[in-house]
Order: C-alpha cells, then sequence, then structure tokens
C-alpha cells in the first residue's frame, strides 16, 4: 500500500476491546472495496488485554494516546490519516460489505461534509443487549440518533461516531473534536460544520451492526455521560439543547420537591402516589406498545425495557444537572 492509493483512512479508537475488536476488524477486511484504497488506524488507550495483539494480526496502522478521551483519540486518528475521506466506526461493531461504499457514493457535492448510516442491533447479541439497542431506538425517535435506523437517503443534523465518514479536510478545517466534552462531542462537531454552510446526510444503506451495552451497570453510566456531555454542549451552543433534553432533569427535581412538600406537610402524600402511578404506567404501556413492534424483542421483555426506560430518564437527569458545574 502506498500514500497515494490510499483513498479512506477507518479510524476505530479503542481500550480493553479484545472481546470485540476480532469480529470487527474481519469485517472491515471482507469490505467490498479495493484493500489497497483503504487503511485501518487503531488509536489504543494503552489496552490491558489482546486488543494490540488482535490489532497488529490483522495489519493496521496502531497509534497511542495518552490523554484518554475518545474524542482525543479520533482527531489523533484523523492527523495520521492519509485518506481523502476518514471514517469512523467502533470496535464493537460489524460493518457491513458494502459500507464504504454505501458512504462514499453520497459525496455527490463539495458541499457535503458528512455521510452516515444506521447502527443496528446484531441478532446474535445478549437478549439485554438487544433491549438496550431498542430503548435507544426509541429515544432516536425523539431527536437522539445512537439507535438512529432506517429512512431514505436524505440530510440530517448529526450522525454518530459508531458509523460516519467526513471529508478530511473539512475536519482539518473546522479543527476536529472538543476535547473536553464527556459525550456529544461529535454531535457538537457536526454543528460548527453545518455552521459553516456544508451539509451532513444519512443514508440507509451504509449498515454497521453495533453490540449494546451488555449489562445494567455500562448502560446507566452510558446514559449518565450522555446527560453530562448534552449540558456541557448546550453550555457551549445554547440551540443543541432542545425541550426534549431538559424534561427528564426538570420531571426529577419537581419530583423531588414534592417528597419534601410531602415529607413537612405542605401537600397530601397520596399526590406522590397518583404521579407515580400515572408515570410508572404509561411508560409501562409505552414498553408493551414498543415491544410489540419488535422484530427483535418479545413483548415479554416489556418489563426489562421498562426498567431500561427508566434507569435512562433517570441517569441521563443526574448527568445533566452534574454537567452545569462540569
Amino acid at each position: 500500500m502506498t500514500k497515494t492509493n490510499v483513498k479512506t483512512s477507518i479510524v476505530i479508537p479503542t481500550k480493553n476491546d479484545g472481546d470485540t475488536l476480532d469480529k470487527c476488524l474481519a469485517s472491515i477486511y471482507s469490505l467490498n472495496y479495493p484493500k489497497h484504497e483503504f487503511e485501518v488506524i487503531i488509536v489504543d488507550g494503552h489496552s490491558r488485554d489482546n486488543t494490540v495483539s488482535i490489532a497488529r494480526k490483522y495489519g493496521c496502522k496502531i497509534l497511542f494516546e495518552n490523554k484518554g478521551t475518545i474524542s482525543y483519540a479520533r482527531d489523533l486518528g484523523v492527523k495520521h490519516a492519509l485518506g481523502e475521506f476518514v471514517a469512523f466506526t467502533d470496535a464493537d461493531c460489524v460493518v457491513d460489505k458494502n459500507w464504504l461504499k454505501e458512504l462514499e457514493k453520497c459525496f455527490i457535492n463539495d458541499k457535503i461534509a458528512a455521510v452516515g448510516g444506521p447502527n443496528v442491533t446484531p441478532p446474535d447479541d445478549s437478549d439485554f443487549a438487544k433491549c438496550a439497542g431498542l430503548v435507544l431506538e426509541t429515544l432516536s425517535k425523539a431527536g437522539a440518533r445512537y439507535g438512529l435506523s432506517g429512512g431514505e437517503v436524505r440530510e440530517i443534523y448529526h450522525n454518530p461516531t459508531c458509523n460516519v465518514m467526513y471529508r478530511k479536510v473539512v475536519l482539518d478545517e473546522v479543527g476536529g473534536f472538543n476535547h473536553n466534552l464527556v459525550t456529544v462531542d461529535d454531535e457538537e462537531l457536526d454543528y460548527r460544520i453545518r455552521k459553516k454552510g456544508y451539509k451532513i446526510m444519512y443514508t440507509p444503506y451504509a449498515v454497521v451492526y453495533h453490540y449494546r451495552r451488555p449489562n445494567w451497570r455500562k448502560f446507566a453510566k452510558m446514559a449518565y455521560q450522555y446527560g453530562v456531555g448534552r449540558m456541557q454542549a448546550i453550555k457551549l451552543h445554547s440551540d443543541m439543547g432542545k425541550w426534549f433534553h431538559f424534561v427528564p432533569s426538570i420531571m426529577l427535581i419537581c419530583f423531588s420537591l414534592l417528597v419534601l412538600l410531602s415529607i413537612f406537610g405542605y401537600i397530601n402524600y397520596y399526590l406522590i402516589y397518583y404521579i407515580l402511578a400515572a408515570y410508572v404506567l404509561f411508560l409501562l404501556l409505552l414498553s408493551v406498545i414498543v415491544c410489540s413492534r419488535s422484530k427483535l424483542v418479545s413483548s415479554s421483555k416489556s418489563v426489562v425495557v421498562f426498567l431500561l426506560i427508566n434507569v435512562w430518564l433517570f441517569m441521563w437527569a443526574v448527568g445533566f444537572i452534574r454537567g452545569l458545574f462540569k
């Protein structure tokens, strides 16, 4: 492979991803795309497992980052990228064989800076992870993009970095990712790109299969970090905040105040029960409807989905409030 041959650089940040990276790289090196026209750059956060040895087995370019943030890792990969395009995915993803071709074909003019696609829960993921994926897909209807799937080719405001391709010249022009953000750094990058007058596109044909958080602890941590990152981004750009971003925190604060008022006798504590019962009934009904429409999860899993939605809303709310002071 020569420098002049590389058209696309694929950047993957890693840290202790030995259990998923092999499957990820196997799918990339099976792409329906000329092997001499792409390179794979692994940016590792000093893994203590076999992540690096797996990357070496596939002949990837390996870099090491020392700051401990995924945004810095991605920027380091971009700095060493040889391609005209830079594609991002994650170590817990498996790409469709036409992934790069489908992304690339949407760059029909110089005003298109980035193209992304859906990230779908793989059929061999665990039952818990399928429930988590279903929750993320449901949340994407309100504006999140982490579990977005389906649809048609169209302009969009953001694609998550588990499945996206950028023009490298545009990444250089806007200064790359903001390393101070806990999460939402990819959306904040897309925000600045759009402010420069560029377009961001979505295509349903560039599919990535994304393994979800495998347990309650990791799912809760993800929700918390996304809440923190969202508030950080809103403090930078107020119009990155939509009404639904504030709802979980407002609900948490209001309910906490009602509990305090009932404890001190200012309101009847039965009011708390009625509000809580209505909330539980609404979300349980939503969970049953969502599961009944899904091909991945049976309606018997509606209780798990219900609990996951509650965990997400609560941890997001706590993280969102924490982000005010971070």
